[in-house]
């Protein structure tokens, strides 16, 4: 006695799914679900850029806080006292696309002017809420050359030569910014 499985299958519709969902189960053999996953992938890129940032004598978490009444997940970068060169500025550049960047620490680092001023033309600095440039060799120009920033909260620029009149015009970009929320509408705290 044969059986017509085509005839089975339109008389029993829901045996029509169960082979269909039978052949998902033996895709994965077949070649076509081969290499990663979009989230190893992800999770990849994630390690790379934690190595990246270990490699620089740093640390970058990426962790859930709740900054001032917003509640998000983003990177909190620590580079202080590191050599900052363009493969780790790319790289920040690169995961900024994926996750913002709420904390930079940048103390005792080599960061100059034109560093930062890749830095916001990259988006790093825009949801920044906290900002260590402290004992760096930043100066007023680098100061200026920020103009993408939209809810800087803490700026700590002890031992640098930026001035106060730098770090007002810097506020005033902030306080400008349509997409800064009314509630962090206010200056940056600020330690010069």
């Amino acid at each position: 006695m044969s059986i017509n499985l085509d005839a089975q299958l339109r008389r029993t519709g829901w045996a029509k799914c169960l082979v269909v969902a039978s052949g998902f189960f033996l895709l994965p053999g077949c070649g076509l679900f081969e290499g990663k996953s979009e989230y190893q992938q992800m999770m990849d890129k994630r390690s790379d850029f934690s190595g990246i940032v270990a490699a620089a004598g740093g640390s970058a978490v990426m962790e859930k806080r709740s900054m001032h009444g917003i509640h998000g997940v983003g990177w909190f970068i620590d580079l202080s006292g590191a050599e900052i060169d363009d493969k780790l500025l790319s790289a920040i550049a690169d995961v900024v696309k994926e996750k913002p960047v709420y904390g930079l620490n940048l103390a005792d680092s080599s960061i100059t002017d034109k560093q930062l001023a890749r830095l916001d033309k990259d988006d790093v600095l825009q949801k920044v809420f906290f900002l260590n440039l402290s004992n760096s060799k930043i100066t007023d120009a680098g100061i200026d050359s920020i103009s993408n920033i939209y809810v800087i909260h803490e700026l700590n620029l002890k031992g640098t030569a930026v001035t106060a009149a730098a770090v007002k015009r810097l506020g005033d970009k902030q306080m400008a910014q349509k997409q800064t929320p009314d509630a962090l509408r206010t200056r940056p705290k600020t330690d010069i």
